[in-house]
């Protein structure tokens, strides 16, 4: 009975907490009606946790904060970073409340038995939205990641082709950017906007390979910010160079993924054929009871 007067006295306190809020959270309606509901389900909500992020108590910062920017500054830039960020940590917060204050609400309905599972069941939907709100932004990053290196060995190809043929840097990067559709060449296209709203080739080859996040176009791009400050021979040496070792490395990596693969299928042909041969066991052991 007093446990059951302590959750109904929490479903009190936090049910008060979210509707404050929502209703502190309307003048940020205008920061969530544009957002796609598919994938933004419940989006109205989200003024909830943008209300709670303006308090002292629940606002983002610390290791939190940067790791949310730095990820939302790869997938969307110096100019919307800050909004994504607080986007998905507000997202978190009124998801949580809100199936916190549910679920201590339901358990006035009860038996005392019973309660110990409403707090499993609470966590279980807290690690869901941690996943969907703040996880989900990093395995984005990730997948970009991936795209942009299984596209880098084509992408330079290009590139080499036509600085050896005698075009110079800025229009062999466009016509490679333009030229195909890809993350990787999305983040081409970046780079030839920037070049032409006046930042330097460097400056934009340089923020390209950040933007990447991939350690190998990282390297790439240094190296060959390096090639194109001693002159455009050096470069196309080693752009010459680059595409040798990068079709080797993507040899490799197409080897070490179908032997990973391969490996993945070992756990489920090992329980169909487990199951295979209980079928047969079973079927050999009613035949000999008859």
């Amino acid at each position: 009975m007093v446990l059951n007067f302590i959750m109904l006295l929490l479903a009190s306190i936090t049910t008060v907490l979210f509707l404050v809020n929502l209703a502190r959270g309307k003048q940020y309606g205008y920061m969530v009606e544009s957002l796609d509901g598919g994938e933004y389900f419940l989006k109205e909500l989200y003024v909830v946790g943008f209300s709670l992020n303006d308090g002292k108590i629940f606002k983002l910062r610390g290791k939190m904060e940067r790791n949310l920017k730095k990820q939302a500054k790869l997938l969307w830039g110096d100019r919307y970073y800050e909004y994504y960020a607080n986007l998905a940590w507000a997202q978190f917060l009124s998801l949580t409340l809100l199936v916190v204050s549910v679920g201590f609400s339901l358990s006035g309905f009860l038996k005392t038995e019973q309660l110990p599972i409403l707090p499993i069941l609470v966590l279980l939907f807290v690690a869901a939205f941690w996943n969907l709100s703040l996880s989900r932004m990093k395995e984005k990053v990730q997948q970009r990641r991936e795209a942009c290196e299984t596209e880098f060995p084509n992408m330079v190809s290009k590139l080499a082709l036509l600085i050896n043929s005698g075009m110079v840097l800025r229009e062999a990067w466009r016509v490679t950017a333009y030229g195909k559709e890809g993350t990787l060449y999305t983040l081409m296209k970046q780079a030839c906007e920037d070049m032409e709203n006046g930042e330097s080739d460097i400056g934009a080859i340089y923020k390209f390979g950040v933007t990447s996040d991939s350690a190998s176009i990282k390297k790439f791009t240094s190296a060959m910010i390096q090639g194109m400050q001693k002159g455009n021979s050096e470069l196309a040496d080693f752009m010459v160079s680059q595409t040798s070792e990068l079709w080797a490395h993507k040899r490799q990596m197409a080897l070490q993924q179908g032997e990973v693969a391969a490996g993945k299928l070992i756990i489920p042909l090992g329980i169909t054929f487990a199951g295979i041969i209980m079928i047969i066991v079973s079927a050999a052991m009613q035949s000999m009871s008859f």
